[in-house]
């Protein structure tokens, strides 16, 4: 019979049904004893019999709604003090089993919906900005490294190609332009775009910043900036910059 998990509290339950086979006990005289358990907690104000049992119901084959108990580990341990022996040894430890076995269940599933959320996160912002492959491998790396998740399966580059800021790299190739200009150049020509996210400040300006196109990606790549991890920064291929230089200039 399966668990069940309340969903008012995430708290774990067995069903009654369960305990009465645990208990080797006709259901219907569980549900009389935890009738009698909740009238006698119920006089004491101080308790409150949702901490030990759960009224629901469950549907037969004949469509009609039949009562019973989410039974909460306090539950369980109510009902084991009321048995002796060899049963009341028995009923404890398999209960004890029962709900670790829960624990450890509900433990992977807490884990792994948001490993896989974050993941695709992760691949949502890289496409939108464009990202290169190096620094795309670098996010997943880290998003399985956060939850522990063996990254032996991901590439590892060796070889990159230099990339510098076009700043940089216009001052040592002494091609006389602003890096102002040169963006405008490149923008017009489609190598590179304007985008904007919004600021992480409460009510503050959108930000822009630009990356490279498709097309630009021939000549550099988007680097995550160090400022802000929701933004690029373009770097360019220092082998074939002069080469975009003469593209847009001439």
């Amino acid at each position: 019979m399966n668990e069940l998990i309340t969903k008012e509290s995430n708290q774990q339950t067995l069903d009654s049904r369960e305990v009465a086979e645990m208990v080797d006990k006709q259901h219907a005289h569980l549900i009389r004893d935890i009738d009698n358990y909740i009238i006698y907690l119920s006089q004491n104000p101080k308790l409150d019999s949702d901490d030990f049992f759960k009224e629901s119901s469950y549907t037969a084959g004949t469509g009609k709604p039949y009562k019973c108990y989410n039974i909460t580990k306090k539950g369980c341990e109510f009902i084991a003090h009321k048995l002796t022996g060899q049963k009341g040894a028995i009923f404890t430890a398999t209960y004890i089993n029962r709900f670790h076995e829960l624990e450890q269940g509900q433990a992977l599933q807490t884990i792994a919906v948001p490993y896989i959320d974050t993941l695709q996160g992760a691949k949502f912002i890289a496409d939108d900005l464009k990202v290169n492959e190096a620094s795309r491998i670098l996010m997943y790396n880290k998003v399985c490294k956060s939850y522990g998740v063996d990254t032996s399966f991901l590439p590892v580059y060796t070889e990159e190609k230099i990339t510098k800021s076009a700043t940089a790299l216009l001052k040592e190739n002494n091609v006389n332009i602003s890096t102002g200009k040169f963006n405008i150049l490149l923008m017009e020509d489609g190598y590179l775009e304007e985008k904007t996210r919004p600021s992480s400040k409460k009510g503050g300006k959108p930000k822009k910043y630009k990356q490279l196109t498709k097309k630009g990606l021939l000549y550099g790549k988007n680097l995550i900036s160090p400022h802000n991890q929701r933004e690029v920064q373009p770097h360019y291929f220092e082998d074939v910059f002069m080469e975009l230089v003469n593209r847009v200039m001439n």
